[in-house]
């Protein structure tokens, strides 16, 4: 049964849901963990840890810390990061361990590694300072207001990033193992190399700042980003091409962020990259709301434009009990989401019209993370290369047009065999008449009108039209890239005749004159993501046009 929760998210982000569970029946949705997540596991969070460790006799840095983060120099406070506070306390640290140790010399490998390792090992302490018991971890993630519902996610995923040290992830998995899983797998692959192999295909968890196993000795790693100097090895790294699956990940999926405050500046410089790169494909972040606070509509705005024009993110306002209504939404089996939430239409279908080189192939190119229909289906009829009027022969008319009607009732029929997603077709089925004369409009409407919807057992789906314009010599620059050479006069044709069909019919219009594809596809990616959803009955529309009644 429905919950009330998902009931609302189904009325406020419903192409949020559908988007994500799309991409999660295909295999291509990620998670992104942060540290948000952490607190309700009993982790401290980075302010908690930092001070922890500036308390702790082996660093002896308190006064440090207080000089940094509140009494200042002064009466004013020194403002650093914590990043940068953190390496303070390494170094303080480094050298109480050097005194310690009466080395005089410059270390050697070894013993700056052996540093390394007391300072992983104090980390480790204060991290798990009251959650050594396996026990005790395993009840944390249970009683966790939503994490345990994304746990099959998670399993089945071919990758999920945390950018927590801890192994809370893996241990979900651990528990979440089959009896037969349980005699021959751990149930996950931990990686903390940004180049590293996979061995499995579900169930790899990805640690880009390291890890620090729950046991010192399972696998933590031999660095963990947590100091200023790491983090800037680590934005030259992401700067040069290191971070390739990272990359890759965000670049090919769909990734929703969960307890991340966008401050880290190597997922910053990933995140920019993919949305200046592939600005068709988006990413969540989820902004965690208290329970007993409000964020007024004016600061979620604010939010929202500067995650999305940076990003390439859709924020999504959400509480404990809405992310875990979330994750059972993405997780739900098709079937039980048509019954229950079918009635709120979880199908979001838009189509490309345009003039030929419009630029509506390489647009919908750009948008391959969506439920995606290409212009033709099956092999390209080679007469389609050339204006009709330049193809004398009628049989080859007739051919040609049969192929295009066929193409069109295959599309019609894909899209009535999925209930739910966000859908992008490239051309509309009032297309074919803007390449006929006004006198022969109305009988090939009356053609198309039967076909595609096979003689009126289906109708034909209705949908949002975005329509692509350029002026005529961007047009001719365009075709002349995939080998056509139309006549001005053949462009100028076709322009007028796409006015005369869909007249006033309600689209949304982008120019791409003087754009880039990737300017032209932000423009795309804001209107099916965050413009109203306005959908035409494109069988109502050719039903007018098979009477003769064109819009004016």
């Amino acid at each position: 049964m429905a919950s009330t929760i998902q009931d609302k998210l189904m009325q406020s982000i419903p192409r949020a849901v559908v988007h994500l569970r799309a991409q999660k029946n295909g295999n291509r949705l990620g998670l992104i963990f942060g540290a948000g997540i952490g607190v309700d596991l009993g982790y401290p969070n980075w302010d908690e840890l930092v001070q922890r460790i500036s308390d702790h006799k082996e660093v002896g840095a308190a006064k440090v810390w207080n000089k940094l983060r509140s009494e200042g120099a002064g009466g004013r406070a020194v403002t650093r990061s914590l990043a940068s506070v953190t390496q303070m306390l390494f170094s303080e640290f480094r050298k109480r361990k050097i005194k310690e140790r009466r080395i005089t010399r410059s270390l050697t490998f070894v013993q700056e590694q052996r540093i390394k390792t007391d300072w992983l090992r104090l980390i480790h302490s204060q991290l798990y300072e009251r959650l050594l018991d396996r026990s005790v971890r395993v009840e944390k993630l249970k009683s966790h207001p939503y994490l345990e519902a994304f746990r099959r996610i998670i399993k089945k995923s071919p990758l999920t990033v945390t950018y927590n040290f801890d192994d809370s992830l893996e241990l979900m998995l651990a528990e979440a193992r089959s009896e037969d899983e349980e005699d021959t797998e751990r149930g996950f692959e931990r990686i903390d190399s940004p180049d590293a192999q996979f061995k499995r295909d579900q169930g790899v968890i990805y640690h880009p700042n390291g890890c620090i196993t729950a046991i010192f000795s399972d696998g933590t790693s031999r660095d963990v980003v947590f100091a200023d100097a790491s983090f800037q090895d680590q934005l030259l790294s992401a700067a040069t091409g290191k971070f390739v699956h990272l990359s890759n990940h965000l670049f090919r999926n769909t990734c929703l962020l969960i307890g991340l405050s966008l401050e880290d500046s190597t997922l910053q410089s990933l995140l920019r990259q993919n949305a200046v790169q592939n600005p068709g494909n988006v990413h969540y972040a989820v902004h965690f709301l208290k329970d007993d606070c409000e964020l007024d509509a004016e600061a979620q705005s604010a939010i929202f434009t500067a995650n999305f024009e940076s990003f390439g993110i859709i924020t999504l306002f959400l509480r404990n009990a809405e992310i875990k209504a979330l994750a059972g939404l993405i997780e739900m089996s098709a079937q039980t989401f048509e019954r229950d939430f079918g009635k709120y239409d979880p199908k979001f279908v838009y189509y490309l019209i345009g003039s030929v080189g419009a630029g509506k192939s390489t647009a919908a190119g750009n948008f391959r993370n969506l439920i995606n229909y290409d212009e033709w289906i099956d092999e390209r009829d080679p007469n389609l290369a050339k204006p009709e009027a330049e193809v004398d022969d009628d049989e080859a008319i007739e051919r040609m047009n049969a192929y295009i009607t066929e193409q069109f009732r295959k599309k019609n029929f894909a899209l009535h065999s999925c209930a739910e997603g966000i859908h992008l077709v490239d051309r509309a089925p009032l297309d074919p008449l803007t390449f006929q004369t006004p006198e022969k409009r109305a009988a090939r409407a009356a053609t198309l009108l039967a076909e595609v919807t096979d003689r009126n057992s289906r109708t034909i789906v209705k949908g949002h039209i975005i329509q692509l314009t350029a002026p005529v010599a961007d047009l001719k620059i365009r075709n002349s890239l995939k080998h056509k050479y139309w006549p001005s006069k053949e462009f100028e044709r076709l322009i007028g005749a796409i006015d005369e069909v869909y007249g006033s019919i309600d689209r949304s219009i982008v120019c791409t004159s003087g754009r880039s594809a990737a300017a032209v596809a932000k423009e795309l990616a804001r209107i099916i993501f965050l413009d109203p959803y306005q959908p035409v009955d494109l069988q109502n529309e050719l039903a007018i046009q098979a009477r003769g009644a064109a819009h004016e």
